[in-house]
């Protein structure tokens, strides 16, 4: 599996605290100590996917491989997942949440774009196996919540026909996502962001 040499193809790695599991943070949070040693296997792990990944598609990493690649044995890796899909969805999940750590979702809509930008490898293989992500369902329906309020504000209104138009365009979006990464992301996040928002927004004006 080819690399894109001109961009930033590995995950962004974030410092160690913030490889933590969401269970990690509530036992902190709730003043439980943080069990480093387990968070510095992950991270490890974590590591050997991404060597894997610029190398080979998902479908044909092996838990074999990956733990050797991480200098761990497999029962230590089926402690911390169930298998290669779970590991893979976890880390979207804590990557996509560690950008929007801030809760504000609505407040900047190009960091999702950001996310992938950075981490395009990633999110190839991502869509390539044909995983869904709840965060990039999330932020769309952020921005369509938006305009469902300005719909019925101008007393245009109407359930179906928005219901309609928001499954065309969020599977839209994804499309546009995907030809995005395939292409090596030529345009910057804030330039595709205008495109696609314009698009959408054009429907409603």
């Amino acid at each position: 599996m080819s690399s894109n040499t001109n961009q930033n193809t590995s995950i962004n790695h974030f410092e160690y605290e913030k490889y933590a599991t969401q269970e990690d943070k509530m036992l902190q949070k709730n003043g439980k100590k943080l069990d480093r040693r387990t968070a510095y296997t992950r991270m490890m792990i974590r590591e050997s996917l991404y060597r894997l990944l610029e190398k080979k598609h998902l479908s044909e990493i092996t838990v074999k491989e990956l733990c050797e690649g991480a200098e761990i044995n497999r029962a230590t890796f089926y402690r911390n997942y169930a298998d290669i899909y779970d590991l893979y969805e976890k880390l979207e999940e804590e990557l996509t949440e560690s950008a929007f750590a801030d809760g504000n979702i609505e407040e900047d809509r190009y960091k999702l774009l950001e996310v992938i930008y950075e981490n395009q490898t990633f999110y190839k293989e991502f869509f390539l196996s044909r995983l869904e992500s709840r965060y990039i369902k999330a932020t769309v329906s952020k921005m369509y919540d938006q305009m469902k309020a300005l719909l019925k504000e101008r007393g245009t209104w109407d359930e179906r026909t928005f219901q309609i138009s928001y499954q065309y365009n969020y599977y839209g979006v994804i499309g546009v996502l995907k030809e995005w990464l395939n292409a090596g992301c030529p345009e910057k996040p804030k330039e595709l962001g205008d495109i696609v928002y314009g698009i959408v927004e054009k429907q409603y004006q």
